[in-house]
């Protein structure tokens, strides 16, 4: 997955401990990349719908198999980085794909995400002498698993 570097997020953690089928606890989470620079603050508890399916184009489509959502209760600011407290990864099929080890992370590509971008002078446009003035932002962000030493961990 190419990502213009400004548009890059990253989610890192210091261990991940696996609790139920299809829940992934990521002990010590926290975000970090260019695209924090123009990152709006963050709610203490929310969540993001993480899609992988370029990475798993090897596997035959379902509904819901190449999502996955994070979650949060708690987040810190220090310095270039944001902590998330009480994070986890929930998604049906998370720990029979996907075995997240503790020195991998996800890139997320946020460019969808990009409110000046999106909206534009005027506002966005939705019909013909119509323009928005509040931009609703995608609700799925494009991610895959890499690992630490470089590269994709799945679907190389």
């Amino acid at each position: 997955m190419a990502v213009l570097d400004k548009y890059r997020l990253e989610l890192h953690w210091k261990s991940v401990v696996y609790t139920t089928e299809d829940v992934v606890v990521l002990k010590g989470a926290y975000f970090s990349g260019p695209a924090l620079l123009d990152a709006e603050p963050l709610r203490d508890e929310d969540n993001l719908t993480l899609d992988m399916t370029e990475q798993h184009l090897v596997f035959p489509p379902m509904a819901d198999f190449y999502q996955a959502v994070l979650n949060w209760k708690g987040v810190q600011y220090e310095g270039n980085k944001i902590f998330l407290k009480e994070a986890y990864i929930k998604g049906k099929y998370i720990n029979s794909i996907e075995t997240l080890e503790n020195k991998d992370w996800i890139k997320i590509d946020c460019t969808a995400h990009d409110t000046k971008k999106m909206m534009g002078k005027r506002g966005k446009r939705v019909a013909r002498g119509v323009y928005a003035t509040k931009y609703d932002h995608a609700l799925v962000y494009w991610a895959e698993v890499m690992r630490t030493e470089g590269g994709k961990k799945y679907g190389q």
